[in-house]
């Protein structure tokens, strides 16, 4: 898996607030390891909206109780007393900022709480992130997609098949799935993840959800 980011100066919906990103994925895949490379294309710096980490927050495997959705974002949120109950963590001695220079990278994996600051910088920080697991674990991705096998040890020569990955256009799956968006400039944003934690604050993103029947077939199913 791969996403590209642009963190925008100044903006909630790129100012993502404490959570571990297993909340976001079904949760069959809670026992499958999901390494991250996360890679600045410019320094990502306090200023421009670096990451921040709690270590040690993935050594109980156990993916803590996030809420849905904070302030006017589709972000579930974890809050600092329930990672700390829940995780065994201490948020104000063991989080660590973590600004990283272009050329860097940060590896992290799917049980550790993190969050991205705001962008108080005059510029938009990019950002590439990779994401691996086991191809034959369950990958969280409500079956919409499988996984693609890179290596193997059986086969030190494998010719990576890159046609059924490429092909798969997630915008057009969404839009697919989520028949309302006709506007291309549409920025509501739902998924099944939503449905997955309690929804503690409603805004235009759970409106949009809620209003979607198919969606709320597909979170039962």
């Amino acid at each position: 898996m791969w996403n590209l980011r642009p963190k925008i100066p100044h903006n909630e919906q790129t100012t993502v607030p404490w959570h571990q990103d297993n909340a976001y994925l079904d949760p069959s895949c809670a026992g499958t390891l999901q390494p991250t490379a996360w890679i600045p294309l410019i320094d990502a710096t306090v200023e421009t909206g670096c990451l921040q980490m709690v270590s040690g927050g993935h050594h109980t495997g156990k993916t803590a109780k996030h809420t849905c959705c904070v302030g006017d974002t589709w972000y579930v949120g974890l809050e600092e007393a329930e990672m700390e109950s829940t995780l065994g963590v201490d948020t104000e001695r063991d989080t660590v900022t973590c600004e990283v220079p272009m050329g860097g990278v940060l590896f992290f994996n799917n049980c550790i709480p993190h969050r991205s600051l705001e962008n108080r910088s005059n510029k938009i920080r990019w950002s590439l992130d990779l994401r691996w697991q086991h191809p034959d674990k369950p990958n969280g991705f409500y079956g919409r997609k499988d996984c693609l096998t890179l290596r193997q040890k059986t086969q030190p020569n494998l010719a990576v098949d890159w046609e059924p990955f490429a092909s798969w256009d997630r915008t057009s799956v969404q839009s697919e799935i989520v028949g309302h968006f006709e506007d291309t400039f549409d920025t509501t944003v739902h998924g099944p993840w939503m449905k997955r934690w309690e929804i503690v604050h409603h805004n235009r993103h759970t409106a949009s959800m809620e209003s979607d029947k198919d969606m709320l077939n597909i979170t039962k199913a």
